[in-house]
């Protein structure tokens, strides 16, 4: 389902933007985009289904989406968040095989979908998109890697005081992007686990919280609590 001439421009410039593209010639982005379609989701929608073949490589235009597990007795472990300008199901549109999560909208999201085939003959033909999405899918494996090493060798104050920290830039305060659920989810914690740390963070003078914004009072300990061994 290739895009129509209403999507085409949006198409055009949603790739255009992405950093897997930046080498890309203008004629080839239009090319590709041709090829192309929009999928729109509002807020609960799935984007794509753990099982299900992935059609190709999803770009998040706009919105947020969630990728998660949900595990037999159906306590959820979020992957990955993808806001604007990011994109999942790289490795399996290039292997073509079924995906190991589900993918949600957390907001009303659009999605540009580059076809599997179309993203294997990019890297067949073009040898710097070729360096450039083996440099993607690299960055996945190591961010992978650090969500191992979080969830199975530091403990919750040290994920969350990473997880703080990771938002923080430099203002001194930031608001959690997502529900306090989805944040526990995402350190591979109990909400009520999440909420007992921030209180004790606040209680240590190293956080203010109001609902979903916290000033950090503390960055040095912050740090320190984050790189703790």
């Amino acid at each position: 389902m290739a895009a129509n001439l209403n999507d085409q421009r949006f198409v055009e410039g949603v790739i255009g933007n992405l950093r897997l593209f930046a080498e890309a010639a203008p004629a080839q982005v239009a090319a590709l985009a041709r090829r192309c379609w929009v999928v729109p989701a509002r807020r609960g929608d799935l984007l794509a289904r753990r099982g299900e073949r992935l059609p190709g490589l999803f770009i998040v235009a706009y919105g947020l989406a969630k990728l998660a597990m949900r595990g037999r007795e159906n306590g959820e472990r979020v992957l990955r968040l993808v806001g604007a300008g990011q994109t999942f199901g790289e490795a399996t549109a290039f292997l073509e095989r079924e995906a190991r999560y589900d993918a949600l909208a957390l907001a009303d999201t659009k999605a540009v979908v580059i076809p599997s085939q179309a993203l294997i003959a990019l890297v067949d033909a073009d040898a710097r998109f070729g360096r450039a999405f083996a440099r993607l899918l690299a960055e996945r494996k190591l961010e992978m890697l650090g969500e191992i090493e979080s969830a199975t060798l530091q403990r919750g104050t040290q994920r969350l005081a990473g997880y703080l920290a990771s938002l923080d830039a430099g203002a001194g305060r930031v608001e959690l992007p997502v529900s306090k659920t989805v944040v526990a989810a995402q350190l591979g914690m109990k909400k009520e686990t999440l909420s007992r740390l921030l209180r004790q963070l606040a209680a240590d003078g190293v956080i203010e919280v109001a609902r979903r914004e916290i000033s950090i009072l503390d960055g040095a300990a912050l740090e320190r609590l984050a790189c703790a061994v």
